[in-house]
Order: structure tokens, then C-alpha cells, then sequence
């Protein structure tokens, strides 16, 4: 059995009850009474308040970010499509976040109806054929649903990765209710992603699967770049090492928000086949083609505003300034 114990330390401290975190203790006061408004009532509130938010100076360096990576991965669209685009995806931005509280505070029972889990049957064959798997996805608003109230809540056992806030309480919160439905299978565990991929290699030997999102710029150091959408982009090779050598099969999942069905959509993808292979080129490919197939489920629902095309071939090119 494996539990691995991270060395970043989420706890509460006594000075977290200070008044300088009361903003902070607010805010998830307010998750909780929004967790038990009624979800039709809540949505329209959340477009009211997104569409709101969106003619504001506020998002306006957010805009210009996504407005850049739209240009060079979409080059068709026109101005008024993504202006329509992100639109839907502020409003998406806030109906998820007035709708995060339910998997801190909500039940199983809960979740079995408000998450539409599709093609959860390549979980169970994998399982079944004594395989790890790695949950490949990418920065969707709703991916905490996924992972936390999708998987772990059917007792799937399994291990991820977490970037801290500048909040102590925020990690707190989060951490766990990340956690909450983990305990149950005896496995796995919530780390800091500075603590690299030993652990997680350990876990998959072990069964304990394992959900990755590779989508964000790391670095010309650790990356090679291969087409994404119609543009390149700096893409870690990581994936295909970890999956082998953790054994693991690798299972791309996708997570948005449906208004109309007042659900969170998830839905896995077949595994990739012939993967890994001994070409780092070809496997990274996949890696992006895979994720390009997720976003293009749902397109707005996908984080725009993530400097994730900053590296660039031409060292000299900065796209964002």
C-alpha cells in the first residue's frame, strides 16, 4: 500500500485566524451558502456577474493574453468570434467558481447526479487488465470536478500534483477538499509539484493512478516544440517517461460546465495506443494532439488567459508584451 506524505505542510496555523486572513475565511463562507443555492438560480446569477465582469478594466490584461494565444492558435477567427468566445468563458469562469464549494462540501450522492461521467468504462477495462493509468488533461475551469468529485468520489485511487497559492488558507481549503474522498482507497496523495516525479512513478508501480496536466509553458530547458493547433508550442516530454516507466497507460479527460444540464461533463477518451514509443518527437505529438481533442470539446471552457505559448522558437519573440 502507498501513501505518500508530502513535505509541503497545508495545515492551519493559529495566526491563520487572524484578521488579515478574514477575507480569505469570507470567501469560503460564501462557497458554502452558495453550494445549497439552487443551481438554475445560481447559473443565472453567475452570467449576470460574468457577463458583468467582462466589460470591465479588470480582465482587460487577461483579454489581450487570450485575444493572442486565440490569434495564433485559431488564425480564422475573427475579432468577433473571440470576443463571443470569451464572453462564454468569463461566464463559465463564474458559474464554476460559485459551484467549487460543492466538492468541499457536498456528498457522493450528490455528485452522482451532478457530474455526467462518460466513458468511465476505459477506467474499469484498464483496472481490469491490471493497468495505472495516467488521467491526461489539461487547464479546464472545472478540472478540480474531474479529478476529485469524478474519480475519486467512485474510489478510484489516485495521486496528483498542486501549485500553492500565496494564501495559507486557500492551500488549506483546497488541499483538501482535494483530498477528501482519497482517504477511502488507502492510496495515493496530494503533493507539491516542486517535489518532482520519484513519488509518482512509486504510485503507478503501485496502482495508484495518477492526474497530469502538462499544458503549461515550462521552459525551452525541458521541452521540445511540436504543433499545437495551428501554431508550435514548447511541450514537456515528461508524459511518455513517466508512463513508462510507471507502467502506466495513459487515458485523456476532459471537464466543463453544461448550463443547459446543470452538469459537469467528464469524459475520458480511449487510451492512447502504441504509447509510449522510443520517438520523443512522435509521443510528444500525441501528447498535443490528445489535448487538442480535449479543448475542442468545449473551447471556451478551456483557460485562454495561461501565458502557455510564452517560450518560443525564436528566442527573441515576445508575443505577450
Amino acid at each position: 500500500m502507498f501513501i505518500y506524505k508530502s513535505n509541503f505542510d497545508a495545515s492551519l496555523k493559529a495566526k491563520h485566524y487572524l484578521p488579515k486572513y478574514w477575507g480569505a475565511w469570507f470567501s469560503i463562507a460564501l462557497l458554502y451558502l452558495f453550494t445549497y443555492v439552487p443551481i438554475k438560480i445560481r447559473d443565472r446569477f453567475a452570467r449576470f456577474i460574468g457577463t458583468r465582469i467582462y466589460h470591465t478594466k479588470l480582465l482587460a490584461k487577461r483579454k489581450k493574453i487570450a485575444y493572442t494565444n486565440l490569434s495564433l492558435c485559431f488564425p480564422e477567427y475573427t475579432d468577433q468570434q473571440k470576443e463571443e468566445l470569451m464572453q462564454e468563458s468569463v461566464v463559465a469562469v463564474a458559474q464554476i467558481a460559485l459551484s467549487i464549494g460543492e466538492i468541499a462540501f457536498r456528498s457522493i450522492a450528490f455528485f452522482e447526479k451532478r457530474i455526467n461521467f462518460i466513458g468511465e468504462h476505459y477506467i474499469k477495462e484498464a483496472e481490469a487488465q491490471d493497468k495505472a493509468i495516467i488521467f491526461l488533461s489539461a487547464h479546464f475551469y472545472g478540472v478540480d470536478f474531474a479529478a476529485t468529485a469524478a474519480i475519486s468520489a467512485r474510489n478510484y485511487p489516485l495521486t496528483g500534483m498542486f501549485k500553492d497559492y500565496n494564501n495559507p488558507v486557500f492551500n488549506w481549503f483546497t488541499t483538501k477538499y482535494r483530498k477528501r474522498f482519497g482517504w477511502s482507497t488507502g492510496k495515493g496523495m496530494l503533493y507539491h509539484r516542486s517535489e518532482g516525479f520519484k513519488p509518482i512513478i512509486k504510485a503507478l508501480r503501485e496502482k495508484t493512478h495518477f492526474y497530469y496536466l502538462p499544458d503549461e509553458d515550462h521552459g525551452r530547458e525541458n521541452s521540445i516544440f511540436v504543433p499545437f493547433f495551428a501554431t508550435q508550442k514548447a511541450t514537456l516530454t515528461i508524459t511518455r517517461r513517466v508512463a513508462k516507466l510507471g507502467r502506466a497507460c495513459v487515458i485523456p479527460i476532459y471537464t466543463s460546465y453544461n448550463e443547459k444540464t446543470s452538469q459537469i461533463d467528464v469524459i475520458c477518451h480511449a487510451p492512447l495506443q502504441n504509447f509510449p514509443t522510443n520517438d520523443e518527437v512522435d509521443d510528444t505529438q500525441k501528447i498535443n494532439e490528445a489535448l487538442e481533442k480535449l479543448i475542442n470539446e468545449n473551447i471556451t471552457q478551456y483557460m485562454w488567459t495561461l501565458k502557455f505559448l510564452k517560450t518560443r522558437p525564436d528566442e527573441g519573440e515576445n508575443i505577450y508584451s
